[in-house]
């Protein structure tokens, strides 16, 4: 069995590491600025993210039609064709109306959270594995926000994505920046 010990010129792969750093902590401050940036600006950032959802939804789509016709003597050609048709379809649709699917997929999420939840509880609760209460209060947490953003729709609709996004890259810009931390201890070390 091979172990190596953990350097810094691990994450480095040629570059310096003063050099990998710095751009593991320009990454960092960029993704913290501009999640600040989405968290002020949520209902700009939820239209922003629902475009380019439906871009690429689009763009996936128009590419598997093209596909599709590519093989059309595999014998699942009409089924996969029509998942491209549907892709397309929900795509444009996005771009043509980003506030009403920034409704839809908020009314969707809230959905989500509060099955997720349950299901987690119960799950948590019926396995006890180690540690299952923490899985039971992250799940319970699920389902009130399930409920919250539920209750609160169509109004949470124009804020929720914008936020949801700014604030998972502010602790992402975070997370980078702990590892840059982490990797200069290791370069003194």
């Amino acid at each position: 069995m091979y172990s190596q010990t953990m350097t810094a010129s691990t994450f480095g792969s040629g570059q310096s590491e003063s050099s990998f750093r710095g751009w593991v902590v320009f990454a960092g401050i960029a993704m913290m600025v501009l999640g600040t940036a989405a968290l002020i600006y949520s209902g700009t950032a939820t239209i922003i993210s629902v475009l380019l959802l439906g871009w690429l939804l689009a763009f996936a789509g128009v590419t598997q039609i093209v596909h599709a016709f590519q093989v059309r003597s595999w014998s699942g050609f009409f089924l996969y064709l029509l998942d491209g048709i549907l892709r397309a379809t929900v795509g444009t649709l996005l771009v043509l109306y980003p506030g009403s699917g920034a409704l839809t997929i908020t009314l969707l999420l809230s959905f989500y959270f509060i099955g997720a939840g349950v299901f987690r509880t119960v799950g948590a609760i019926v396995l006890r594995f180690p540690s299952w209460g923490w899985s039971v209060a992250s799940a319970l947490v699920s389902v009130a926000l399930g409920l919250m953003l539920a209750m609160q729709w169509p109004t949470s609709g124009t804020w929720f994505i914008g936020f949801a996004v700014g604030f998972d890259l502010i602790l992402y810009g975070w997370a980078l920046l702990m590892f840059a931390a982490a990797v200069k201890k290791l370069s003194v070390a």
